[in-house]
């Protein structure tokens, strides 16, 4: 709304004029150490330094696939949730030291779709 000198008043609205959209990132180490006292759920603590699960550094993510493989192409490891990473285990036993291939396929709050391929060393 505005007004003129002579206090004339007028409007003018203008539609979606701006919009928005968020921003969206995601990284991942390339090494980890499991804890050697057994698999766990693959939650962790964003707080938490200790390096025992593999799992991603991100913001705006609304869509998540982690899949993780072997050295022989064998899927290992799923997570749909960005909250639960990989704990270097399969099938209740520890994974042995060797380097892994991760691959996700990611939707952001801006409606971009990514899909990226890595490794990670797992030490022991």
């Amino acid at each position: 709304k505005v007004w003129s000198d002579h206090q004339c008043p007028d409007e003018y609205t203008i539609h979606n004029a701006v919009v928005a959209t968020g921003e969206g990132q995601i990284k991942f180490p390339n090494a980890f150490s499991p804890n050697p006292s057994g698999p766990s759920d693959g939650t962790y603590d964003p707080n938490d330094y200790s390096n025992d699960i593999f799992h991603p550094v991100y913001k705006g993510v609304v869509d998540y696939e982690l899949n993780i493989f072997n050295r022989w192409g064998e899927l290992i490891f799923v997570s749909k949730d960005p909250k639960i990473g990989w704990d270097g285990y399969y099938r209740g036993k520890l994974c042995k030291q060797d380097v892994y291939v991760w691959k996700i396929k990611v939707k952001f709050v801006n409606n971009e779709v990514i899909t990226r391929v890595g490794d990670v060393t797992l030490l022991r």
